[in-house]
């Protein structure tokens, strides 16, 4: 290639004299640049589908709720019961349930709730007006070919490395009806430590049937809450492909170039959620539930870029650059307890300015 580059330029330059080619912009062939920048139109979606935790009504099957818990023990269960649950509040005891269907009508009854989330259902964002980064690039001109008889044009490589961090924040609070399920365990003969209470796998102790008696329908019920979502982390882009040049001026130039890539996202997604449930008949003394958790993830993304940059010579060797960049990388996903975070990289603009060094 580079021999058709050589020949090409003596055939140009029997037409044309090397004195009316002489653009100073443009005889610099390798050059490489740092640069700052600023990018837009990065969001991340934030949605809820909180699971119920519960269980089936089957024997030896771990139960969470809001306001306790019914694990297997180290017996395995024996006899249908265990010692490892624990409640919260000692509003969840009644003496004589009188609700209770036949024939357990009027036998002493402990209550356990599963409390949806006032985020289920709704997509709640988070889009940052710009998000600042680092580029480092190095371009290299492959060949050269005449536009007007004083004037040529570059084409060549561009190589290129970027850096953002990210900090997707999302935060509100909530207010509306939430989904509450009661189940009612018989402890029969044994009555309750008083609450708040929490067994252990290993230490025998009051005993509880690990099925529960009964289980209500999923009931409507007023609440209050808050909601945070945080996407943290980093996103590391590489990016290869053409580039052509034209000359402006003596000292200026333009650059148009795309090209195909990867990034590299490297996240970390938390929430805590906080429900509130006023008084009612399910929950008499109401009912607070908080949720919580953490997840990474680490994504590698194609990507494709599309890049126009100008050019004002400094000196003969240094020049600023001031450029703008279209970026498709498509979405990076995470997930931990029904809660999922969408980072969506698909239409990233970006702004960049930064020195250029030539030799």
């Amino acid at each position: 290639m580079s021999l058709a580059c050589v020949g090409g330029t003596a055939v140009a330059q029997q037409h044309f004299p090397v004195e009316a080619t002489d653009d100073s912009m443009l005889r610099r062939r390798n050059r490489f640049s740092l640069k700052a920048t600023f990018n837009f139109n990065i969001k991340t979606d934030f949605t809820s589908v909180t699971a119920n935790n519960s269980g089936a009504l089957v024997p030896g099957v771990n139960r969470t709720y809001a306001d306790g818990f019914v694990f297997r023990d180290i017996s395995g269960n024996a006899g249908g019961t265990t010692w490892n649950w624990g409640y919260n509040n000692n509003s969840q005891f009644t003496a004589s349930d009188a609700s209770l269907a036949a024939p357990n009508t009027g036998a002493p009854s402990l209550a356990f709730h599963t409390v949806g989330s006032l985020a289920d259902g709704a997509t709640r964002g988070s889009r940052d007006r710009m998000i600042p980064g680092l580029e480092l690039a190095y371009e290299e001109v492959l060949g050269r070919f005449h536009i007007t008889e004083k004037r040529r044009a570059n084409i060549g490589i561009l190589v290129s490395f970027g850096y953002m961090r990210l900090g997707q924040n999302d935060s509100g609070t909530l207010a509306g009806l939430v989904g509450l399920t009661t189940d009612k365990y018989l402890p029969g003969g044994v009555l309750p430590p008083l609450a708040p209470y929490s067994g252990s796998f290993a230490t025998a102790g009051p005993l509880l049937p690990d099925v529960p008696a009964e289980r209500s329908a999923l009931t409507p019920v007023a609440a209050t809450g808050s909601v945070v979502n945080k996407l943290d982390g980093s996103l590391y882009g590489f990016n290869i492909g053409p580039f052509i040049e034209f000359p402006l001026h003596d000292r200026v130039s333009l650059t148009l170039g795309g090209g195909l890539g990867v990034v590299y996202a490297s996240t970390t997604y938390s929430f805590s959620d906080t429900i509130v449930v006023a008084p009612n008949p399910l929950a008499p003394a109401g009912l607070t539930a908080t949720r919580s958790g953490r997840v990474s993830a680490d994504d590698w993304l194609f990507s494709a870029t599309a890049k126009a940059n100008l050019y004002v010579a400094l000196s003969e060797a240094w020049s600023w650059e001031l450029g703008l960049a279209y970026q498709y990388a498509g979405n990076s996903r995470s997930s931990v307890q029904g809660k999922t975070s969408n980072l969506q990289l698909d239409g990233i603009l970006s702004v960049n300015t930064g020195l250029n060094y030539a030799f």
